[in-house]
């Protein structure tokens, strides 16, 4: 049954087109202008088979098939979108940058569940595995009063059954294996059936097996020898054609030998004779989802859910739970002559924060958030649409820190509102404008170690305004090509009473923990694309700085100005596509603290080729060659100082194969 498309909006457009919508995603925009040129696309758009999976960044409508990438990390599924980027490139480290602002500060969930944790500042707080994803859907800035976070978010979506079982089909099994020359080795097995008439099952589990991999300048970079699992139930129960429960445990474990100072890199920490440590990294989840699908009358999903994310080095460890809901609906009508697509929901968590030694909790801090929200999409006429929205937030901490006997119980209460237009000019091109106001309750202090901290009493929650402007252009048949596209979206986020994320508060609370001031954050995304006969091509160019208001400041995890580009071509009588990626990042001096972390620019390439052999349809073959010249190179979104380069994997030659019974 179909989900009602809220804040994330999936499309299967193969092609890249839009803008940020400003309220709404740009999907939306394609759908109303232009239905019947995307229903019309050439026959050769890329080949998904039942294990396809897509990604959509709502701010450039990219769909594409994760399994061509390979993906061992982040940063091989998402970094050549536009506006974000990677930090770390630890598998522990890894974490989703958006316009400089980093995941403590943006929407994440995995199958509607908040992964809005902060356990170390030494460690990610994001435990994600993309072979088993359905689909990745990016929201760059916030841009309606659904979605909360200062600059957007993911939302990732796995498999169940249903996504995997041909029509006539009553059980499946899918066998996958790949290695990477820089220097993994991994399994996946997946099995999937309908039990009966109205239950189905799949169950999954995946192990990788890694070591220390080579740097661009062939240096071996210690501290990455472990293991990664992830196992994967879900049932489902289809009460009737318009109603299904879903219930699912996940549980993925990372455990190696590992450094404590992992986000550091390998230089640092052996310059330092620092020694790695058996450390455990652990996220298990639980959730119950409900979907109703009575078409324009109410299209909803709700869930309820416990998720635990654990960080073990020896015998301490940091916990933080979530319990939590989510409720999203989407209802069509009429009124007034005029056309009405009201969104509406709510979304909350209690969160338990605490550090443990031994077994024994030495200190607990809760956090409660529970927001409701609608907006409602108005077509005044068959081009104008404008969409006010309202949403409700409410926020609770209690924190304390027995080294200080300080402590901080408050809480916050705000309405935010948004309002967005867009205009259909003609069938090629639309124009939108919005501004949609920010909330972001105080995240609590990083649940592995106890600091010392002073809380300022009068701490307020992060707020201020994201407002953008975008133009989309789309057309069929135009100047010898099948299909050219472009957008381009500028936007400005005002963000006010901002929380540093690294030197208090929510990375590393040592001092007090206050605001430190406003900032804004300026730029645009652009993405170009076309496709003529097997050909395809994108090119995408993000651009954005920030500053603080007082100080000149930039956010510490500002990556700048960064390009992609991306070719494809299909020899379809060989059953073979291929595609070339490159990826640039200008230098990029950012002034923090006092100082200039001066980041240094790179490009890397990386090419990609899929075999679907129609004469063996269950094989699927991918072959990948990562940073094929070899560049020595580090993220902007990774920590970085002058004594500090977290470098990235040198070339690796990716191959996979997956067998479908």
């Amino acid at each position: 049954m179909n989900t009602p498309n809220i804040a994330f909006v999936r499309s299967p457009i193969a092609i890249v087109i839009t803008s940020l919508l400003a309220t709404l995603s740009f999907s939306a925009i394609a759908d109303d202008a232009h239905n019947a040129t995307i229903s019309e696309a050439p026959d050769n758009v890329d080949k998904i088979q039942v294990w396809g999976t897509t990604i959509t960044n709502n701010s450039a409508l990219i769909s594409e098939d994760i399994e061509k990438k390979q993906a061992d990390h982040l940063s091989d599924l998402l970094r050549d979108q536009a506006g974000i980027d990677i930090g770390g490139s630890h598998s522990m480290v890894q974490g989703i940058n958006i316009r400089g602002v980093d995941e403590l500060d943006l929407n994440i969930t995995v199958d509607g569940i908040s992964q809005n944790n902060n356990m170390f500042h030494h460690s990610g707080n994001l435990l994600i595995n993309a072979d088993i994803l359905k689909a990745v859907d990016i929201n760059v800035g916030t841009n309606s009063v659904l979605t909360g976070g200062l600059s957007g978010g993911v939302a990732f979506e796995t498999k169940d059954a249903q996504d995997l079982l041909d029509p006539e089909q009553d059980f499946g099994l899918r066998l996958h294996a790949n290695y990477g020359s820089n220097d993994y080795a991994g399994a996946s097995a997946t099995s999937y059936a309908q039990l009966t008439d109205n239950i189905d099952a799949m169950v999954y589990f995946t192990y990788t097996d890694k070591n220390n991999f080579d740097d661009g300048d062939g240096n071996e970079i210690a501290g990455n020898n472990g293991t990664i699992t992830n196992g994967i139930v879900k049932l489902g129960w289809d009460v009737d054609d318009s109603s299904r429960f879903v219930v699912s445990y996940d549980q993925y474990t990372d455990e190696g030998d590992y450094y404590i100072k992992t986000n550091f890199g390998s230089g640092y920490n052996g310059d330092n004779d620092l020694e790695t440590q058996d450390i455990e990294y652990t996220r298990s989840s639980l959730s119950l989802a409900y979907e109703l699908d009575l078409g324009d009358t109410i299209n909803l999903r709700t869930s309820i859910y416990q998720n635990e994310l654990s960080y073990m080095p020896s015998n301490t460890e940091g916990r933080s739970e979530h319990t939590g809901y989510s409720i999203l609906a989407e209802s069509k009508l009429e009124f007034a002559n005029m056309s009405h697509t009201l969104r509406y929901g709510g979304e909350g968590y209690e969160q338990t924060s605490q550090y443990l030694e031994d077994g024994v909790s030495n200190n607990e801090e809760t956090a409660n958030s529970n927001d409701f929200y609608i907006e409602d999409e108005i077509g005044i006429t068959e081009k104008l649409f404008v969409t006010p929205g309202v949403r409700y937030n409410h926020y609770k901490v209690d924190m304390y820190s027995p080294g200080t006997d300080d402590g901080l119980e408050k809480t916050w209460t705000d309405f935010t509102f948004g309002l967005s237009a867009k205009y259909l000019i003609n069938d090629q091109w639309t124009i939108s404008a919005g501004s949609t106001e920010l909330f972001q309750g105080p995240g609590l202090r990083e649940t592995y170690t106890d600091y010392d901290t002073i809380f300022d009493q009068d701490l307020k929650a992060e707020t201020g305004v994201n407002n953008t402007v975008g133009l989309l252009f789309l057309d069929q048949d135009v100047l010898g090509l099948d299909q050219l596209g472009f957008s381009i979206n500028v936007f400005k986020t005002e963000i006010n009473d901002y929380i540093d994320n690294w030197s208090v508060g929510k990375g590393r609370p040592v001092g007090e923990y206050t605001n430190l001031g406003d900032y804004d954050i300026e730029g645009f995304e652009s993405t170009l694309s076309l496709r003529k006969d097997a050909f395809n091509a994108r090119v995408t160019y993000s651009k954005s700085n920030s500053e603080n208001q007082d100080t000149g400041e930039a956010l510490r995890y500002e990556v700048g100005d960064s390009a992609s580009v991306t070719l494809g071509y299909e020899l379809s009588e060989y059953d073979i596509s291929f595609n070339w990626t490159s990826l640039v990042t200008l230098s990029n001096d950012v002034p923090y603290d006092g100082v200039i972390i001066e980041k240094a620019g790179y490009d890397v390439h990386n090419l990609t080729m899929q075999w679907l052999p129609a004469d063996v349809e269950a094989l699927t073959v991918n072959f990948g060659i990562e940073n094929i010249f070899n560049e020595q190179y580090y993220s902007h979104a990774s920590y970085t100082s002058d004594t500090v380069q977290d470098y990235e994997s040198g070339r690796n030659f990716k191959l996979s194969a997956s067998y479908i019974f």
